[in-house]
């Protein structure tokens, strides 16, 4: 049975809508992934010699020991972020003659080839077995020990999955985790109890005698239990049916008939800013992410280099880079509908863009107290949001051409990241990239103010062909208009 479902996943992979189009990004991603691998597989052939040479008094093993638990707390947030349960299309498999557990099982044993799994590995092995000829420890207690850490590795990679699959829909549930974490760094800190020291001294024992290695086994089989069980209860065709809302808000927006055609798309997008958890949210993190200046702002070395340019482009444009790389994924729930009345692709984007164009200009206004740290800072966050406004509104809009993912707006909002694929991650490199580069070279070559002239005379250039780049945005939209309606019906891509 594990071999028929594999062939039905292998052939979705192959068969889903975005497969051709994100042929050359896969390869990438494939270039990024060899890279990485081959770095940490470097690191961990060179890190026992590089330790004792740093070291020569201490042994490097009890080192990295108490370093495995900060290995740990990073992956299990990098795995909280990134790492999905790879649950397969579990609906249709229901109706069939198929053993559930056998479902369930199949899924999780897919995420022990995880690439968080494997950048680990390649990381370890090596370590291990130059350890295991350098060091004066024999192979069984390197063998013991190698199993304890991999043990641990699995069962961060099986922790993570269990609290993304519990706690996604209600983030208070999570609070205690996180206040038992926070309370543990600060006693760890104050030095009123070291729970590095503690962890770094069990592997120690480890080394010692092998067979405490079955511990972290233990642990790893209790949870890896309470996963399966807990998918298995909820794994039935209503499980995922909208529970019966008993509030329902309304607001009043009849200032956007100001509009014309466009007032009610645009009051669909604001109703879905309001109503929605995930959109929401976008809003929260843009609230947010204004203090991000202050980060840069009150560096010397930094404010006087080109990062004040990203700064610009990000306070601006968080917006922008948050809500717009989903476009028209937002709408994909009633995307059908949408194309199937008397509107056409141009009006359609514009209402995108018009409420992309008004983010921006609150967003900027909101920024002004950076005046503060000078009038430059100011200057340069009004040049960088006139360049979003002329080429970053139609470039994400490009983008959004892209997109075949669908979002389910009736899923929760935290840990959810349904719709995100290669493309979400590489769209900012150009929204940011481009306008730096631009004004890093103006600031060299002509000054700083020189450099917000140009940056913004690109904006306004950009903004003075809008409808040019409407129209050319539009036709890409009608020509992949089919495409974009059969991956929005893949409920699992």
């Amino acid at each position: 049975m594990f071999t028929r479902l594999l062939s039905l996943e292998w052939k979705s992979f192959f068969r889903s809508a975005g497969f051709g189009k994100g042929l050359a990004i896969k390869l990438f991603l494939g270039f990024l992934a060899l890279y990485f691998l081959s770095s940490f597989f470097v690191f961990g052939a060179a890190l026992h010699p590089l330790l004792k040479e740093a070291f020569p008094q201490d042994e490097p093993i009890h080192m990295v020991n108490k370093f495995i638990l900060v290995w740990c707390c990073l992956s299990f947030i990098m795995r909280i972020i990134f790492q999905n349960l790879p649950l397969l299309n579990v609906k249709p498999l229901l109706l069939l003659d198929i053993n559930r557990g056998t479902v369930v099982h199949y899924s999780l044993m897919k995420t022990i080839y995880s690439f968080w799994n494997l950048l680990f590995l390649v990381a370890i092995i090596p370590y291990t077995l130059f350890t295991m000829k350098l060091a004066v420890f024999a192979p069984l207690q390197m063998i013991g020990w190698f199993v304890a850490v991999v043990a641990l590795e699995y069962l961060i990679n099986f922790l993570a999955l269990y609290i993304s699959k519990n706690f996604n829909a209600n983030f208070k549930r999570l609070l205690p985790f996180i206040l038992i974490i926070l309370l543990l760094v600060a006693l760890d800190y104050f030095k009123v109890f070291s729970i590095s020291d503690l962890f770094g001294s069990f592997l120690n024992q480890v080394l010692t005698l092998p067979i405490l290695a079955v511990i972290p086994i233990v642990l790893v089989a209790i949870v890896y239990r309470l996963l399966f069980n807990n998918i298995k209860q909820n794994m039935y065709l209503d499980a995922y049916l909208q529970q019966t809302k008993t509030e329902f808000k309304s607001s009043d927006l009849s200032w956007t008939s100001r509009f014309g055609e466009l007032a009610p798309y645009l009051q669909l997008d604001l109703k879905l800013l309001w109503r929605a958890k995930r959109a929401r949210n976008v809003l929260v993190v843009c609230v947010l992410f204004l203090a991000y200046g202050l980060f840069f702002y009150t560096n010397p070395k930094l404010i006087d280099s080109s990062m004040i340019s990203f700064v610009g482009i990000f306070l601006s444009g968080i917006f922008i880079i948050n809500f717009g790389q989903f476009i028209p994924a937002w709408d994909s729930s009633y995307y059908p509908l949408l194309m199937s009345q008397n509107i056409t692709m141009k009006q359609y984007l514009e209402s995108k863009a018009i409420l992309m164009y008004l983010s921006v200009g609150i967003l900027t206004m909101l920024s002004t107290p950076y005046l503060y740290f000078g009038w430059n800072i100011l200057w340069t966050n009004i040049a960088c949001a006139v360049y979003n406004l002329g080429i970053n509104v139609p470039l994400i809009l490009y983008f959004g051409s892209m997109n075949r993912k669908r979002i389910d707006l009736d899923n929760a909002s935290f840990l959810n990241y349904q719709g995100i694929g290669a493309a979400q991650w590489l769209v900012g490199i150009p929204l940011l990239a481009i306008p730096i580069l631009i004004w890093g070279v103006a600031k060299m070559t002509l000054g700083i103010h020189m450099a917000n002239v140009v940056l913004a005379m690109v904006g306004i250039i950009g903004f003075a062909l809008k409808n040019q780049l409407l129209n050319s945005i539009s036709q890409r939209y009608e020509t992949k208009k089919y495409d974009m309606l059969k991956g929005f019906k893949e409920v699992n891509n």
